[in-house]
């Protein structure tokens, strides 16, 4: 008489417990104290598969079983693995929902010149950036003043003028 299959979950895929089972019967080729029969791997391929469904890889999976076994060896290898399977499960992946973009802000009319139109200010402006590029654009570049007229009307000094100076070339000392 067959033997019922083992107790799967609800979400068991036949792909995924084939996965599973193919990497515990394979544990015998690394470790000769780890081998299971067939019927034993498809019982602890019911666990096995929950590493899988969390992101694990075969080779994951097969790493923390082999990993760190007991120095006196493993009396029962279907014991062994179905501690390992149960008692070291990773947690789900945390499934990070992308942060919340704050609310556009209303579009309102732009006091600059010309027709009117509208934009949507980022930080309260009251034009729209090429009314304010416009804007800037126009102002007069105020006439260039050489730095020691600036300094001496900044300390109240009388400037004196050499030959060159206003040129901006300084001559001999």
């Amino acid at each position: 008489m067959p033997e019922p299959p083992p107790r799967a979950t609800a979400s068991a895929d036949p792909a995924q417990l084939a996965r599973a089972e193919r990497v515990l019967l394979s544990l015998r080729h690394t470790r000769r104290e780890l081998h299971l029969g067939l019927r034993e791997a498809r019982v602890l391929a019911v666990d096995a598969v929950k590493w899988l469904e969390r992101g694990l890889s075969e080779s994951d999976l097969r790493h923390a079983l082999l990993a760190e076994r007991p120095q006196e060896g493993v009396r029962s290898a279907v014991g062994f693995l179905r501690y390992r399977l149960i008692q070291k499960l990773p947690e789900p992946p945390v499934r990070h929902q992308p942060p919340e973009r704050p609310p556009l802000p209303e579009p309102v009319e732009c006091r600059g010149p010309g027709a009117p139109h509208v934009f949507r200010p980022l930080l309260g402006e009251s034009e729209c950036p090429s009314c304010r590029l416009a804007a800037a654009r126009s102002e007069t570049v105020p006439e260039h003043v050489p730095w020691r007229e600036r300094v001496a009307a900044l300390n109240g000094t009388p400037t004196t003028t050499r030959r060159g100076a206003a040129s901006g070339h300084a001559g001999p000392a």
